[in-house]
């Protein structure tokens, strides 16, 4: 069943989200940023829609600027960022992750959340001791 779920998700996306640098939040700031069109946002605009705390949408738009998803501009109070993928290849994988995540939710959850695991045991195994 897991095979046939994520058959429907192209090997290029499959990539992508094992990578682990996006988590579901991520996703969903993409899926607002996308949609908002000219529209700019920052940190508590984006807080309100994804009912998160405005220090972790903060973070999100910082990761999404540092991947490349979004452009930063700063202001006298604060920075706004618009969606604006750096390259025509990420445009059209982002296009591909907003119609796998509409049509297959929870195949591509899965695999956001596959490669968060991995993740997490890389790390605490870089704590393991071993004998030589």
């Amino acid at each position: 069943m897991w095979g046939e779920m994520t058959a429907a998700i192209s090997p290029d996306l499959r990539r992508f989200l094992l990578g682990g640098s996006l988590s579901v939040p991520h996703v969903e700031a993409i899926l607002q940023l996308r949609h908002g069109g000219s529209t700019t946002w920052n940190a508590e605009r984006l807080a309100a829609r994804l009912y998160v705390g405005a220090e972790r949408a903060a973070l999100l738009l910082s990761e999404l600027n540092a991947a490349g998803v979004v452009s930063e501009a700063q202001t006298e109070h604060d920075s706004t960022y618009s969606y604006n993928p750096q390259s025509p290849e990420l445009t059209s994988l982002l296009d591909e992750l907003e119609k796998a995540y509409a049509e297959h939710l929870v195949a591509v959850t899965q695999l956001i959340h596959t490669a968060e695991e991995r993740k997490a045991l890389n790390f605490a195994d870089a704590f393991r001791f071993r004998k030589e």
